[in-house]
């Protein structure tokens, strides 16, 4: 219910970003599952450059990145799978397009036994849709910056 209340609550405007949020979720997801991560935030890093693709989706650049995380979040949860890796490579493509620096980052951990691992984005305001917390027990495998890591 606590789903279909958040959809309820957007705008047509943030519905139509979110649509598109959804589509490129899914052509993540896709390319995750036929290449590797690396490839895929190269594309992204890549496509962010070029001047028509910087506007997609649509309307986005006249939201703040955190208005968008939410957005994201929504979109990103079609795929609860890999939905960190999902959710990291969109924000990753949203400040690139911004012309901002961005890396997705990932992490491992063991906990409770079992390993873990888990991505998220790091901007040149830090941070970026995860808390702190949240990712304090990983331990950073690789990130796209760094291809040398792993």
């Amino acid at each position: 219910m606590r789903k279909l209340d958040r959809l309820r609550g957007l705008s047509s405007r943030d519905f139509a970003v979110l649509s598109q949020l959804v589509v490129c979720s899914v052509a993540i997801a896709v390319a995750l599952r036929v290449t590797s991560w690396r490839r895929v935030s190269r594309a992204i890093i890549a496509g962010s450059r070029m001047a028509g693709l910087r506007r997609f989706p649509l309307l986005h650049l006249g939201y703040s990145i955190e208005k968008l995380n939410p957005l994201v979040e929504m979109a990103s949860s079609v795929f609860p799978k890999n939905r960190c890796l999902v959710r990291s490579m969109i924000l990753l493509w949203l400040l690139r397009a911004r012309g901002e620096s961005a890396e997705v980052v990932l992490g491992v951990r063991k906990r409770a036994g079992n390993f873990e691992a888990h991505a998220w984005t790091v901007s040149e305001r830090g941070l970026i849709g995860e808390r702190p917390e949240a990712i304090a027990e990983f331990a950073v495998m690789t990130t796209s910056a760094n291809p040398d890591q792993l």
